[in-house]
């Protein structure tokens, strides 16, 4: 059932998004952090209902007009890269800005790739920020 209300309610708020988008210009739903750097697990744009996910060649970003804020990508996020904006760690809040920027150059993705053969290795590297390609 609730499944159901969900489908039915995506679309609307897509609609209004787009018709409303000073009203979320200033917050983002959900934010990739660095941990995504090097890793680039595509789980998440798979279960995006509506394709907010945008490649870079190393890093995968969310654009804050398309995210609906269902959680789902956060869910299935195997390096746990994906959180809610308002708890983006301090040391990671440049992220919310790179996601939007990048959102806008980087094309869509909503299929899934096969990750970098040396994804293992980066998780939970610190200061990947340096290594990300634009």
């Amino acid at each position: 059932m609730v499944a159901r209300i969900a489908l039915v309610i995506w679309p609307i708020r897509c609609k209004l998004s787009s018709k409303f988008d000073w009203l979320t210009s200033a917050s983002m739903p959900h934010v990739v952090t660095e941990n995504c750097i090097n890793c680039k697990h595509t789980h998440c744009a798979v279960v995006c209902p509506l394709v907010a996910f945008h490649e870079g060649a190393n890093f995968l970003v969310i654009d804050p007009r398309e995210c609906l804020d269902c959680g789902d990508c956060a869910l299935e996020c195997p390096v746990s890269a994906i959180v809610l904006d308002r708890r983006v760690p301090k040391d990671q809040r440049a992220f919310i800005q790179l996601n939007a920027e990048l959102a806008t150059i980087w094309p869509s993705i909503s299929v899934k790739k096969v990750p970098p053969p040396d994804r293992e290795e980066w998780d939970e590297v610190p200061g990947k920020l340096k290594f990300l390609e634009r």
